[in-house]
């Protein structure tokens, strides 16, 4: 079958340029964290005590700002203080947010190894977490399994679908591709956050 120059260049725009717009729209905000199951990090909050993991209140600054703790220690956002990464302290949440933050520095193994730790693997958002630092490194294939897992407990869960099409796009797959936009398009329409065309993730 013989694939068109000008479709496959088209794709890859519209996949380039929802990357362009997410880091756009990751700047001014994120979704809201469940205390239960591990989700995105929402942004910071202006009120003391109402922090997200990951961010701790400056009175200098008046609002939330991101903790640095030392390598081996992850914020926990219940004792408001760094502890050590193995600690019983921490919580799945904890845990998945210094993972995410970890992933947006760069530091894909690092995030993996976080990731690991989480006592509730079976949640979208982990298998969604660890199907792209796995991309990430290097193994494909294994990546998009993690997405599929991730989409068998919640086929509605975009986010996977995106970083899905994300995959099929760098192995080439060009039909697979298109039919994970065709999917979000469907499931929440071309407005949706997670549609590349308007907010996407690299």
């Amino acid at each position: 079958m013989t694939r068109h120059p000008r479709s496959t260049q088209r794709v890859r725009h519209l996949w380039l340029y929802g990357v362009i717009l997410l880091a756009a729209f990751a700047l001014a905000g994120g979704r809201a964290l469940a205390e239960a199951d591990c989700g995105d990090d929402e942004p910071p909050k202006p009120t003391k005590g109402s922090c997200p993991a990951g961010f701790k209140y400056s009175v200098k600054k008046k609002r939330c700002a991101k903790v640095s703790c030392a390598s081996g220690s992850v914020w926990s956002r219940g004792a408001q203080a760094c502890v050590d990464g193995h600690s019983a302290r921490l919580t799945d949440q904890d845990i998945y947010s210094e993972a995410h933050a970890r992933s947006d520095d760069g530091r894909f193994a690092e995030a993996l190894e976080l990731l690991a730790r989480i006592k509730k693997q079976a949640q979208p958002a982990v298998l969604n977490m660890v199907g792209y630092n796995t991309r990430k490194l290097g193994d494909l294939d294994k990546g998009i399994d993690y997405y599929h897992k991730a989409l068998a407990l919640d086929p509605n869960y975009v986010k996977a679908r995106e970083y899905l099409g994300e995959g099929y796009l760098q192995r080439g797959d060009l039909g697979e591709a298109k039919a994970e936009l065709m999917q979000i398009a469907n499931r929440c329409g071309t407005s949706c956050e997670d549609m590349p065309s308007s907010k996407t993730r690299s």
